[in-house]
């Protein structure tokens, strides 16, 4: 079975497949419009990384750093401008998948949003009424103030994703304060059913993370052990996802109307040498998720994606013994997730710089 086949299989396993848009050249709707069309699409992870190189394109030149052209307004000043032009391109994918959000009664066809870098409630507000749009959610990080942030918005009736979430623990957190908003939002009278979320894991960066520690062990076991540990760490995600759904906070608000927030896998472009690969995707096949796919991987899970059936339910003893042989090497897992926490927050901030030095029309630095 090849191409289209696949991408149906993951379906009739529910898996959504969203695409990867910061994987996008530039944004593109018309293409967006195609592979919904066809099947393969059925949401959207939009950030400011087309848009940057879009506003390159036009001016002529790359979108890296390094490079002069005339300022046409103070980079201070970029915010609005940049916002703006987030919220549009938004309407117009909300528009393209706003077939598949109907379809599925709301549960899928969503574009989510990344909020500017300050990320505070009053930025995450008015990026969501620009867009205005029933299957839009606002992309938080998941520290501290993010989630504090995603709490109001969701009491607000605004729709969130969360991320990355990066350990079990981590996800309890994002779950606390989804609970927290969805209650507030109740409280305020608002219609539970309309609001959705989710929470987004990585992959690639976790794996990649976890092997510069074990590539400082010469031990064979330490070499046989990279590239194992984002897998068990999603599973281990998932594993708490469902406890939570089966626990009497989730029940309470079910009955109040309240939907399921989702599982969302991120950034599943394979990094080891050679074509990429569909590791991330054939690993993580569990009925509820979403697996994102960038251009390439897309491509390669139509041409040789084998997903099998249930990857996930089951495997959480199996994964927390490999993160213990990973703390046992020299990789622990506290220490390296918060690390990756650090990174998320240090690129998240330079996306945005690069968006606002190409509004201004400024070198990207």
């Amino acid at each position: 079975m090849c191409g289209a086949g696949i991408i149906s299989l993951l379906a009739d396993q529910g898996v959504s497949r969203w695409l990867d848009g910061a994987e996008w050249q530039e944004p593109n709707p018309r293409r967006l419009a195609r592979l919904v069309d066809d099947g393969l699409i059925t949401g959207l992870a939009l950030g400011p990384e087309p848009l940057t190189r879009s506003l390159a394109r036009r001016a002529g030149r790359p979108a890296g750093p390094g490079q002069s052209a005339r300022p046409v307004r103070p980079v201070s000043e970029a915010g609005p401008a940049a916002e703006a032009l987030l919220a549009a391109e938004g309407r117009r994918a909300c528009d393209v998948l706003l077939p598949v959000h109907e379809r599925t009664g709301g549960r899928d066809g969503h574009v989510t949003l990344e909020a500017g870098p300050a990320a505070d409630t009053a930025t995450a507000l008015r990026l969501a009424r620009a867009v205005d749009r029933p299957n839009a959610l606002v992309a938080l990080p998941a520290g501290p103030e993010g989630l504090a942030v995603a709490a109001d918005c969701l009491a607000e009736g605004i729709g969130v994703d969360l991320g990355p979430v990066l350990s079990p623990a981590h996800y309890g957190r994002a779950a606390a304060a989804w609970l927290d908003g969805l209650r507030r939002a109740h409280r305020a009278g608002r219609d539970l059913s309309a609001i959705r979320a989710v929470v987004s894991v990585p992959l690639a960066p976790v794996d990649a993370a976890f092997d510069e520690r074990l590539r400082l062990s010469p031990s064979e076991a330490a070499r046989m052990m990279r590239g194992e540990a984002a897998l068990a760490s999603a599973r281990l995600v998932f594993h708490r996802h469902e406890q939570l759904l089966a626990g009497p906070d989730w029940r309470e608000l079910a009955t109040l109307g309240a939907r399921p927030h989702r599982v969302r896998w991120t950034d599943t472009t394979d990094r080891t040498p050679g074509p990429p690969g569909t590791r991330y995707v054939d690993g993580l096949v569990v009925r509820g998720a979403i697996t994102t796919l960038g251009p390439a991987t897309l491509e390669a899970v139509a041409e040789r994606g084998n997903p099998r059936g249930d990857a996930v339910t089951g495997r959480g003893r199996a994964a927390a013994r490999v993160l213990d042989s990973l703390e046992i090497l020299g990789a622990p897992y506290a220490p390296t997730t918060r690390e990756l926490a650090a990174r998320a927050a240090r690129a998240r901030a330079a996306r945005w710089n690069a968006l606002l030095m190409a509004v201004s029309g400024a070198p990207s630095y």
